[in-house]
């Protein structure tokens, strides 16, 4: 199964994602309107405001579709900056979901896009990104010096690849960073990159805010407790205070200094917590930080002396250098993994899993045992990649083989009893058939309309058994899935 090895590192490094398509909700309760824009195309519907618009066809392109969220604050006689979401799998309200409050507090219209999703060419997801985003300045009042582009995992390479053409004032993006390496950068623009401690593309963004310190760009890199998943709202609430500070430095917002405030008060206490890291160093990290948040806006003087004393210091440049060396080698064993998954046979995994568990039972929290976490998401993504892609190629050996290790590398993912499914669906067992989807269902399946625009179950539908899985699954509430 060699010819898989090149697909599955290239798709990894392309997308860094994988997981259950997710189907949009439907939160299109009505409220207070917002004032009609006037434009080419003549007086629009108002747009409801405060509350999440889950659908609406861009009236040039009546095929591309977004969802909206608009402050119950607008008017349009002012400008409004605006925040273009780009979910990995084209679940446009589902960041709107998790983030709309902070739109609120922080008065930025949301948006996010049906239109562009993972697999699709770069080229496509930027002409759904330009439809829908003219789309949003053509009904609201925008303030075209504060657009912003913000996309987890594949959507953040969507939206790290729409800065460089210029007109966009900040990225943010989590769990992934530039389709290549860091590119010539013509149009400036600022950059907070999120990334979870335990997300298998943890390496690329911590290499990639290495690479940003040689650019013009402002930039920071926030690490938060969880995996490669949209990041949490406490977390994300920095990336709505760095696009005001970022604003403010660039004279497109008006200087707030209670704001400005609030944020040193923020990082003065988390300068002051515990951290898995020595305390120096964790105390480094941090004036770093609010040097990137603060500079030109407030007195950083005590920060830059801070920063220059540790940087001085043997402690700092030997953990830089030794966090350096570990990253190259996580991704050295990351490029040996891929190798392993076509030359190593089930008893060697089952030997080599159970090692990996036993470490992270062990102490969950130490650094070794962070970096096992992360290889073993990175092995369950590389699965899913061969299995998928042997899957469609109908090489069912192979597919067998992958799904075999996925179930044993992630056993609490319902994707692989999913692909499973399906494999023997296709196959006409049907009875395997079903007990895999009710192993999918136990483990959180729940994509309802995945499963039945899935053409590999058409001969089971009319089964009892299928039936009472689809009425199963209808049955359970809605949820909210922020990993990927």
């Amino acid at each position: 199964m060699n010819k898989y090895n090149i697909y599955i590192l290239g798709a990894i490094m392309l997308w860094g994602c994988h997981g259950n398509p997710k189907a949009a909700g439907n939160d299109n309760t009505s409220q207070t309107a917002v004032d009609t824009v006037k434009h080419s195309h003549a007086e629009l519907k108002p747009l409801d405001k405060g509350v999440i618009i889950d659908t609406i066809h861009c009236i040039d392109v009546p095929t591309e579709k977004y969802a909206v969220y608009v402050p119950t604050k607008y008017t349009s006689t002012k400008k409004w900056p605006v925040i273009y979401f780009f979910d990995p799998h084209g679940v446009g309200n589902l960041p709107l979901k998790l983030y709309k409050d902070l739109a609120e507090k922080y008065g930025f219209i949301i948006a996010g896009t049906y239109g562009s999703r993972n697999g699709m060419q770069m080229d496509e997801s930027a002409k759904a990104a330009q439809a829908f985003m003219s789309d949003v300045s053509q009904r609201l009042s925008i303030d075209n010096a504060r657009l912003y582009v913000f996309g987890f995992s594949g959507g953040a390479r969507v939206a790290c690849s729409l800065a460089l053409n210029g007109g966009i004032a900040g990225v943010v993006a989590c769990g992934g960073g530039f389709p290549q390496e860091v590119p010539q950068i013509t149009q400036p623009f600022s950059i907070i990159t999120f990334v979870g401690e335990r997300d298998f593309n943890f390496v690329e963004l911590k290499n990639l805010d290495r690479q940003l310190d040689q650019s013009p760009l402002t930039h920071q890199l926030v690490v938060f407790h969880g995996k490669h998943q949209w990041p949490p709202v406490a977390d994300i609430e920095q990336a709505f205070q760095w696009m005001d500070l970022c604003a403010m430095r660039n004279n497109t917002m008006t200087k707030n200094d209670s704001i400005i405030k609030v944020v040193e008060q923020e990082l003065v206490l988390e300068a002051g917590k515990k951290s898995t890291q020595d305390k120096d160093i964790h105390e480094y990290f941090t004036n770093k930080k609010a040097l990137n948040f603060l500079r030109s806006l407030t007195n950083v003087d005590k920060y830059v002396a801070a920063v220059q004393d540790m940087e001085k210091s043997g402690k700092v440049a030997k953990y830089l250098k030794d966090e350096q060396a570990s990253e190259i080698e996580e991704a050295k064993i990351q490029r040996q993994y891929i190798d392993d998954l076509s030359t190593q046979n089930q008893g060697w995994w089952q030997d080599k899993v159970k090692a990996m568990n036993t470490l992270v039972k062990k102490d969950s929290s130490s650094p070794v045992s962070i970096q096992t976490q992360r290889l073993m998401s990175f092995l369950s993504l590389a699965v899913y990649m061969g299995a998928s892609h042997s899957f469609k190629s109908t090489d069912d050996a192979a597919t067998a083989h992958f799904l075999n290790l996925y179930g044993l590398i992630d056993p609490t993912n319902p994707e692989h009893s999913y692909l499973f499914a399906g494999l023997y669906a296709r196959e006409n067992n049907s009875e395997k058939a079903i007990s895999s989807l009710r192993d999918a269902m136990r483990l959180g399946f729940t994509d309802i309309k995945r499963l039945e625009a899935d053409s590999n179950f058409n001969a089971i539908r009319k089964q009892a058994g299928y039936k009472d899985i689809i009425a199963k699954i209808a049955a359970m509430p809605a949820k909210i899935d922020v990993t990927q």
